[in-house]
């Protein structure tokens, strides 16, 4: 019997970058000739929280869009802000502005 793929289930990474690239009137093509990209295939992964840019093209989006990473990826962020909370509180490492 030949094998026969299964699909896992890939988690998408919800993401704003179509909201901010809309609001600046950019198309997909746009942005890529703006990150030197040869298409638009990756930006538009990206949007769809299929893949993950770079931390170079995160901060390219960023100029491009003017918008912070932080607000482009924001439930990963807030994600990741509350990871690191959790650690401060378990190993007792805090500043002293916290």
């Amino acid at each position: 019997m030949p094998k026969t793929k299964t699909k896992t289930k890939v988690s998408r990474v919800p993401n704003l970058i179509r909201l901010y690239r809309r609001k600046r009137h950019f198309k997909l093509k746009d942005i890529a000739l703006l990150m030197n990209q040869k298409s638009s295939a990756h930006i538009s992964h990206w949007e769809k929280g299929r893949k993950l840019p770079s931390l170079l093209n995160c901060l390219r989006l960023s100029a491009i869009l003017k918008c912070p990473v932080e607000i482009l990826f924001f439930e990963l962020f807030n994600s990741v802000r509350k990871e690191v909370l959790e650690l401060k509180k378990r190993y007792n490492l805090f500043e002293t502005y916290d």
